[in-house]
């Protein structure tokens, strides 16, 4: 029982031996402490009872013994045995392709060291004798052979981890950098010669020619963009680094951006199969939040017992941390600030382009993130392509709302292009400069450039010169920076409806470097200038740039300008002129630079423009905002016979050619008409790519300066002008007309890529501002001013243009006097030649004899009746 139990153990402790009388010095120098007295002592004269047979516990249970298994024979046969399960295992071995060590099957890094070379030396004779058909078996000693890329073995993404795929990925790219030449013969040597000189860390790749040397590597990194550009990078860094061994002191990564991905899809159109693969859209940026740091790899502390984990590569949204500490086995971690590294991280908001977006449905949006040298590439209200990884990331949030696993989606952006920077100058090439230089090199390259401008509008060259000149644009000055004067060209166009204002405001939209386009209803004071609204993620006051912000460095294009309200209208002063807009709004207090030019677009008073009243009754518009406008171009609706018929048959061929379906068989149209169509001496146009690269290249590097010598001119013109302007009606003539004059001067003198202004330059200055001016003075006014400043007016045409002009004006008011007497217009008008030479003597033209027989007086239905000193012309019905 369990009494009697503890009877004999309380027993036992009592006969037990004394501390005393054990000899303890061969265990310790020391007395036995109190937990020895009281423990049980285990020596003692029963110990040996524990080693006493007991027969029921000394065998294993018989049940589930199988009594059958033979017994091994002997030593030697149980060797033979052993020895005959190696070899049958080598020859397996051997089948399979696996290589032993030192003749064991003992893995090489348990092998004996002095033994490495002689064992090592085997396996790689057998891989070079063994290796796939088609390896040359020549690779140097420690290379690994050529691997066969196609022959992929499981998932793409793990088959590119492996270090033998990674290192023939490696050798081909950098291959690839090295060899590869474009059809213009330049290399990517060029393109990072180009990069470095640039203190750039992006390193731009084309697909196009990725997919024509290495068509496989240019699949993979569509398929598996996120391993593949991990080695790019590495590749591009090692060759950068070969070239300019000190680059890394300024980049310390180069980034391989991969462009012209020939698939553009719509955001509308992404799906789940586009995840984790390499996508390009398009669109608009709605929205850019600030520049905030993000893990790029991270090191922890541990809380147990300090040790430090790292580095962890963070590669998602969400933070990766360690699970467990290997030292200790602890599970709570804390960031090691010290060791971290950070890398600059961005999000924006791309939103469908409004052209893109089917009928009837509302634009989608997609959230993009830009890192490292991408940031503030992109500004709200561009036009840009984004070439990226489409990848998703945990929201707990939308879990929460949806009740089931929804997973987020970005783009992490690879590479960025903007619709402006598609001729931007570092993108033009040693062949497009020396094109623009062999343009320059043309006596009439600006008659050339104002043909080039809307070659869909008919007439209009007032106006072309106008927004050529501001497309150009003057020098910028800033002596000493204290105080800044514009050198941006600010254009009005007023006039008669269905006279194209807003296509040429289009037109200019598309062509320029930078344009932003808004319309006067549609813009308030703040849409124009800049808006302070609370940021709907982190609710503090922020600063939203408006049109002219946008438009920095570009033009602003406002249509329908007479429609604005005077409080908005009013709101623009500062930056027409002094290109700032001051903001003191909740608490901010800045100013924002809004350097751009201005050209707007608006109607007069009741529709159509009255020359017989005076420029302000004819517009509502103040002289404070009238004078800065550097250039007014009043454009009438006037009948005349001869334009009207050239004009309606540009409009018709126009749209026959335009077709979508083409031209009908059997029409023959013309490449291209204008007014002067035929004409062989004819300065021939640009074609609209040549133009965009020319101003570029113009505007970046020509500074035309003002020499003192061609002062003369435009101070006697001035004086002249303001005593004129007070006896006149018109637009009055103020200091900042002095300032127009040079600057459309140098606008003139950088379309030649001219470094000094000449006095050809301020002739054309003088002739813009004059027709601007008389543009807008009355019908009787205009005649005077006309022959007052002859001189300055039409010296820049030829004779054969200027004397068409003067004959089409004779033509025009015989067919007005015909049409007064008989109440029809005349099948026929004849002038006489006596009345064309008077006209020509005032513009300095004597000789007619040359212009009569040209191909510009007949191309243009005119016939020259020598018998009778009359020129003829047939009206059209």
């Amino acid at each position: 029982s369990r009494g009697d139990e503890h009877d004999d153990l309380a027993e036992e402790h009592a006969n037990a031996p004394t501390p005393s009388e054990h000899n303890v010095e061969p265990f310790s120098d020391r007395a036995p402490s109190e937990e020895e007295d009281e423990g049980e002592d285990l020596v003692g004269d029963d110990m040996m009872k524990d080693y006493q047979a007991v027969e029921a516990l000394d065998k294993y249970e018989a049940d589930g013994l199988d009594e059958d298994v033979e017994e091994p024979l002997d030593i030697e046969a149980a060797n033979a045995a052993r020895m005959a399960a190696e070899e049958a295992m080598a020859r397996r071995d051997a089948a399979e392709g696996r290589g032993v060590v030192g003749g064991t099957r003992l893995p090489a890094l348990l092998a004996d060291d002095g033994d490495d070379d002689e064992d090592l030396e085997r396996p790689r004779r057998r891989r070079r004798i063994e290796g796939p058909a088609g390896s040359d078996g020549l690779e140097e000693e420690g290379e690994d052979e050529q691997v066969k890329l196609d022959a992929v073995e499981g998932r793409l993404n793990e088959y590119i981890a492996r270090p033998r795929t990674r290192r023939e990925i490696r050798r081909r790219f950098r291959h690839f950098l090295e060899h590869f030449h474009e059809d213009r013969g330049r290399t990517y040597g060029h393109i990072i010669e180009s990069m470095c000189s640039r203190n750039s860390q992006s390193l731009e790749v084309n697909y196009v020619h990725l997919s024509q040397e290495e068509p496989l590597l240019a699949i993979w990194v569509a398929d598996a963009p996120q391993p593949m550009l991990e080695i790019f990078n590495e590749v591009a860094q090692d060759v950068v680094l070969e070239k300019f061994p000190d680059y890394g002191r300024i980049a310390p990564e180069i980034f391989v951006r991969i462009t012209g991905l020939p698939i553009l899809d719509s955001i509308r159109d992404i799906r789940q199969a586009h995840l984790n693969a390499l996508i390009k859209i398009a669109g608009v940026v709605t929205r850019r939040t600030g520049v905030f740091p993000q893990l790029q790899s991270a090191y922890y502390d541990c809380q147990t017992c300090g040790y430090l984990v790292g580095p962890v590569h963070q590669t998602g949204v969400v933070e990766d941390k360690p699970q467990m500490c290997p030292a200790c086995q602890g599970r709570t971690f804390e960031i090691n600030i010290d060791k971290t590294k950070y890398r600059n991280y961005q999000k924006v908001t791309l939103q469908e382009s409004p052209g893109t977006v089917p009928a009837g449905r509302l634009p989608r949006s997609k959230e993009v993130v830009l890192q490292d040298d991408l940031m503030d590439q992109a500004r709200p209200g561009e036009e840009v392509e984004i070439t990226g990884i489409y990848t998703n990331s945990f929201d707990r949030a939308l879990n929460t709302k949806n009740g089931f696993p929804v997973f987020s989606t970005i783009v992490e952006a690879n590479y960025l292009s903007k619709r402006e920077d598609a001729y931007a100058v570092y993108r033009l090439s040693d062949t497009d400069k020396e094109e623009v230089l062999k343009l320059s090199r043309d006596e009439r390259i600006a008659k050339r450039i104002v043909r080039s401008i809307a070659p869909s509008i008919y007439g209009h060259k007032h106006i072309k010169t106008s927004l050529a000149l501001s497309m150009f644009g003057g020098q910028e000055k800033n002596p000493a920076g204290k105080h800044r004067l514009r050198g941006d060209i600010n254009v009005l166009l007023l006039g008669d409806p269905g006279t194209a204002k807003s296509q040429f405001l289009k037109y200019v939209e598309k062509t320029a470097h930078r344009a932003v386009y808004t319309t006067g209803k549609g813009a308030s004071a703040v849409g124009l200038t800049a808006a302070v609204q609370k940021d709907p993620v982190t609710r503090e006051w922020t600063l939203e740039g408006g049109a002219l912000v946008l438009a920095d460095r570009g033009v602003c294009l406002i249509d329908e300008f007479d429609k604005m309200n005077d409080q908005d209208r009013v709101s623009i002063h500062e930056a027409m002129e002094q290109q700032t807009i001051s903001i003191s709004k909740a608490g901010i207090v800045t100013s924002l630079q809004a350097r751009c030019a201005v050209i707007a677009a608006a109607n007069p008073i009741n529709g159509r423009y009255n020359s017989s009243r005076t420029f302000g009754e004819n517009v509502e518009l103040t002289e404070p905002i009238l004078s800065r406008f550097d250039c007014l171009c009043v454009v009438k609706d006037i009948v005349d016979p001869l334009k009207d018929e050239g004009l309606a048959r540009f409009v018709v061929e126009s749209h026959a050619r335009s077709h979508p379906k083409g031209i009908a068989d059997g029409d023959d149209l013309p490449a291209r008409l204008e007014e002067f169509e035929g004409d062989e001496n004819a300065p021939q146009p640009l074609t609209q790519e040549q133009l965009r690269k020319y101003i570029t290249y113009a505007k970046a590097t020509v500074s035309p300066k003002l020499r003192v010598a061609v002062a003369e001119k435009i101070k006697y013109v001035y004086a002249s002008l303001r005593q004129t302007s007070l006896r006149g009606q018109g637009v009055p003539v103020a200091v900042r007309h002095i300032e127009s004059i040079i600057r459309m001067a140098e606008a003139h003198a950088r379309m030649h890529l001219r470094e000094y202004v000449e006095e050809r330059d301020v002739d054309v200055a003088i002739r813009t501002l004059l027709e601007s001016f008389i543009s807008t003075q009355k019908a009787s006014v205009q005649r005077q001013l006309t022959k007052a400043f002859h001189q300055y007016l039409g010296g820049d045409s030829d004779d054969d243009e200027l004397l068409l002009h003067v004959l089409s004006e004779l033509v025009r008011h015989a067919v007005l006097a015909a049409q007064a007497q008989e109440n029809q217009v005349p099948a026929a008008v004849q002038v006489e030649r006596e009345k064309l030479a008077s006209k020509a003597a005032e513009h300095g033209i004597t000789d007619l004899s040359a212009f009569l027989s040209g191909r510009v007086f007949e191309n243009h239905g005119f016939e020259y009746d020598a018998a009778n000193q009359v020129i003829l012309k047939d009206i059209a019905p």
